[in-house]
């Protein structure tokens, strides 16, 4: 076995990336109180003390767990083809995300704890990716006008949907809030006004 201590890396990333997963899915199931370094080394198949030679407490190891998770979901920077598509894959990344995956209801149960420094700075640095990209997007454009209140109705949407209501977004939601954002939805026709029988015209 190498002095340097090699051999033993791949089972210590191992090990750090299955407390990882597995604080996600506790938080995603349990929620912030009930979530457990116990609980959490557990799932993961390792012991406390595993968890306490990488994580000062509980709170380290979850912004920790979300960070990542968080990483692994940013979107890409903008192809410049097209503001509607570009738009749209960043939208869609975003809610597969949060809703197709333990990170969605893992973010949902942090919402009542996000003044809490160990989680903040980690909601606060994801949160500034994502508005960056979306200015990447609008930036140069005849969009660029008044963008950041374009980025809060398009991710207020997300947000206040998924994580607030929990109700799910499909594909038409995205491009509905694409357009209106956009100004590109053609006005509708008003509905035929009905008319009460004898009073034409009412």
């Amino acid at each position: 076995m190498p002095e340097d201590g090699t051999a033993g890396r791949p089972q210590e990333e191992r090990v750090s990336k299955a407390l990882l997963d597995a604080t996600l899915m506790e938080l995603a199931e349990n929620g912030y109180e009930k979530t457990t370094i116990a609980a959490i080394a557990a799932r993961a198949r390792t012991s406390k003390q595993a968890v306490y030679r990488r994580y000062a407490d509980k709170g380290a190891l979850i912004a920790a767990a979300v960070e990542a998770a968080l990483a692994r979901v940013n979107p890409a920077p903008p192809q410049r083809g097209s503001v509607a598509e570009d738009l749209r894959q960043c939208l869609t990344n975003t809610v597969a995300a949060l809703q197709d995956t333990a990170l969605g209801a893992a973010v949902r149960a942090l919402v009542p704890y996000r003044g809490r420094p160990d989680l903040a700075g980690v909601l606060d640095e994801a949160e500034a990716a994502r508005r960056l990209v979306l200015r990447q997007i609008f930036i140069a454009t005849p969009f660029e006008a008044d963008m950041e209140a374009r980025i809060d109705l398009l991710l207020g949407l997300i947000y206040f949907r998924l994580l607030i209501r929990n109700i799910r977004i499909d594909a038409r939601d995205i491009e509905t809030a694409i357009y209106l954002v956009l100004g590109l939805v053609a006005p509708r026709e008003p509905a035929p006004r009905q008319e009460l029988p004898g009073l034409p015209g009412v």
